[in-house]
């Protein structure tokens, strides 16, 4: 079967902007994981998967030679290198990031990949079948390589990464959309409709000066303050900043929780939510808003849980979420029930 027809793009191009507003399939913060690998003599291929963007230390070696922050194999490979990832989320791609940032001598010249739907059991058991989703292309070294499909792919479990012959490669960011195998009930029995396991993801914003509203949505409770959605400081009277959360599945809500770890002296004074419906990734700018959680404050390094004070019968596919002033947010857990 023929791979699907992608291009390459420009990191400046409109293309890559888009792609970078979707989920990152590979984040190691979703729980993608390396499942096997042929070589990482190196360095180990679990940076292929590295929320953070690649570093270089001129001064630091390991036993085995130049620590470098990325996969990288040993030299002269008689056919190929290749490492098995394992997606945190099934999802369907709209395309790559390879990036060598940092690696100049040492690059892979050729990567190729393909991609497999299985459990881990068939993966490790050699069962899967997997097919080409992007055929053999060039590396540069120290370089970001952007490829888009014309279409989305069908949703993957797995991804294969050939390495010809050997060498590094710093990161690997895989955009896509999750698409749920089940959707994952909360400990309350109800479902958090914008969790990114259940295919919701930040959409829109009005600032994101210090870290991404995409974290909001994402498990767990974070390492740091540099995982949750924080905007810059406002001097303007009367301002705040909101994100917009495309829900995964429409659904009734019911409860709320805003989250503030690790917002210590930045959390917001004052929240709101507000809900809508629509067809578009991004509600249209006269979309009509319906509040679903009245102003409420909130405290530093905080899980505050909140019952919707309205419409909770009513079914919605995107949530707007306000802050008063600005500030910053860990987390965001939408709990409903699913429409249908």
């Amino acid at each position: 079967m023929a791979a699907p027809a992608f291009r390459s793009v420009a990191a400046d191009s409109a293309e890559v902007a888009a792609l970078k507003g979707k989920t990152n399939l590979a984040s190691e913060s979703l729980g993608t994981k390396i499942v096997s690998f042929s070589d990482e003599f190196f360095a180990e291929a679990s940076n292929l998967l590295k929320d953070s963007e690649a570093v270089f230390l001129p001064e630091e070696f390991t036993d085995r030679g130049k620590w470098m922050d990325g996969w990288e194999t040993k030299r002269h490979n008689k056919s190929y290198d290749w490492t098995i990832i394992q997606l945190g989320y099934a999802g369907a791609i709209f395309g790559f990031d390879v990036d060598t940032s940092h690696f100049t001598g040492n690059h892979a010249p050729v990567v190729s990949i393909e991609a497999a739907n299985a459990s881990e059991e068939e993966v490790r058991a050699g069962k899967a079948q997997f097919s080409e989703i992007l055929p053999k292309v060039d590396m540069n070294p120290g370089s970001h390589h952007y490829f888009v499909y014309e279409a989305p792919t069908a949703a993957y479990t797995h991804l294969r990464v050939n390495n010809y012959p050997d060498g590094g490669i710093a990161r690997l960011r895989v955009y896509g959309q999750v698409v749920p195998q089940a959707l994952t009930a909360s400990s309350n029995g109800l479902i958090d409709l914008a969790f990114v396991g259940n295919g919701g993801r930040a959409v829109a914003c009005s600032n994101q000066h210090f870290c991404s509203p995409s974290n909001l949505v994402l498990p767990g409770r974070g390492k740091t303050m540099g995982d949750g959605w924080e905007t810059r400081r406002s001097r303007t009277p009367g301002h705040n900043d909101w994100a917009i959360l495309k829900l995964g599945v429409r659904g009734c809500i019911d409860k709320i929780e805003i989250d503030t770890r690790h917002f210590c002296g930045n959390y917001p004074p004052k929240v709101t939510m507000h809900a809508t419906v629509s067809d578009e990734d991004v509600p249209a700018s006269d979309a009509k808003w319906t509040e679903v959680l009245g102003a409420v404050p909130t405290t530093a390094d905080s899980q505050h849980v909140f019952d919707t004070t309205g419409a909770r019968d009513q079914a919605f596919t995107h949530v707007k979420f306000t802050m008063y002033p600005d500030g910053g947010v860990k987390r965001i857990r939408v709990y409903g029930r699913a429409a249908n």
